[in-house]
């Protein structure tokens, strides 16, 4: 059995499922999965939180390129609070960051029960927020729904193009399409290693996360996103608990990522350290992979050595707030429709995006 499409859009995930919601009411596509179900690992894992300042320039223009895709029913707003005991930790924060500078007694106001001393400088972003992560996948894989199939549990034993189109092919069928795009997240250098092009050199990082009840007559419903500026932990709120990570890269070949007891013992140290405390409880703990490009920048454009093979990879943890804009970047590459004008707003192109800057980049450099 054979199944003829215009663009096959291998991957799942939130970078797969936005640039197949975008494309879909123009173009006849096929989103296709490994897993049973979407976003089974990186894209399901993520702790959903909306900070521009979270990653490089680029990433942070694409967040806010995306702010107008999730809010408002999809972004509940919740400040981000960048925490540091040295002037130079906020420096970078700073220069990207849209907020204020805020003294040791408005940090005790906005967290209470933060301990007195925790932190002596902060910068309170403003403009960040909490994603509804269930709520995205869900608007996306019903855009997708209305105009074309979503394939799950589609294990490719071989991708070939033959006579302008590419084949996939499982054991019970195959899906042809004239153009492939791959968006298989950790899988993305392996699925052009099974095509025949040439990986970009990604790298994976573990990264894991613990669930954590406060303290006895702490609440933390209402506490902002609390981060460490100098990037070495995290926590936001959930509901009566917190989630947290030491933010550790521990590098993974792509892999169904498990939390193992180190990891959730840095986790659990980095959330003391955060806040001062260390009466917090324990109740669950995860582990997902964060793949990156040599330069750290996501990843969106054709491929330099395949005829019609378009890259979207690389969002290095950063796609739950990010996908929707570059979805709508790379639907407009592969469409030839305009720019989106949000993304112009960002002074973001298709260049700062395009696989071809990582043949400049040697591969080794992470």
């Amino acid at each position: 059995m054979q199944d003829r499409f215009e663009f096959l859009i291998l991957g799942g995930g939130l970078a797969g499922l936005a640039v197949a919601a975008a494309l879909a009411p123009h173009r006849r596509l096929c989103l296709v999965e490994r897993e049973a179900w979407l976003c089974r690992h990186a894209s399901g894992r993520a702790a959903a939180m909306f900070i521009p300042t979270y990653g490089g320039p680029v990433v942070s223009r694409l967040a806010r390129a995306s702010r107008g895709l999730l809010a408002p029913d999809l972004l509940e707003p919740r400040a981000a609070l960048h925490l540091a005991s040295e002037e130079t930790d906020l420096a970078a924060v700073q220069q990207w960051g849209r907020g204020r500078r805020i003294d040791a007694a408005e940090i005790a106001k906005l967290a209470p029960g933060l301990r007195a001393g925790a932190t002596a400088l902060g910068f309170l972003e403003t403009d960040a927020g909490l994603i509804d992560l269930a709520g995205l996948v869900d608007r996306l894989r019903r855009a997708v729904l209305r105009h074309g199939p979503i394939v799950t549990g589609f294990e490719a034993e071989t991708i070939e193009r033959r006579q302008g189109c590419w084949r996939l092919r499982s054991a019970e069928r195959t899906l042809a399409g004239a153009v492939l795009v791959n968006a298989a997240g950790p899988w993305a250098d392996e699925t052009a290693r099974l095509a025949g092009v040439q990986p970009l050199g990604l790298q994976s990082y573990r990264r894991t996360l613990i669930e954590a009840a406060p303290p006895p007559a702490v609440e933390v419903r209402t506490w902002p996103i609390l981060k460490q500026a100098n990037g070495q932990g995290y926590l936001r709120p959930a509901g009566d608990a917190v989630w947290a990570s030491a933010c550790e890269e521990t590098p993974s070949p792509p892999c169904d990522a498990q939390s193992d007891p180190l990891s959730v013992a840095l986790a659990c140290e980095s959330l003391n350290d955060l806040t001062g405390r260390t009466e917090w409880t324990p109740t669950a703990h995860w582990a997902g992979l964060r793949s990156f490009a040599a330069d750290r920048d996501p990843v969106a454009g054709w491929a330099t050595d395949a005829a019609d093979y378009f890259w979207i990879a690389g969002l290095g943890g950063s796609g739950v707030q990010c996908a929707p804009a570059l979805g709508q970047a790379a639907a407009a590459m592969l469409g030839g429709a305009p720019w989106p004008e949000a993304l112009v707003a960002e002074d973001l192109t298709a260049a700062l995006l395009s696989p071809q800057r990582l043949r400049r980049v040697p591969i080794g450099d992470q």
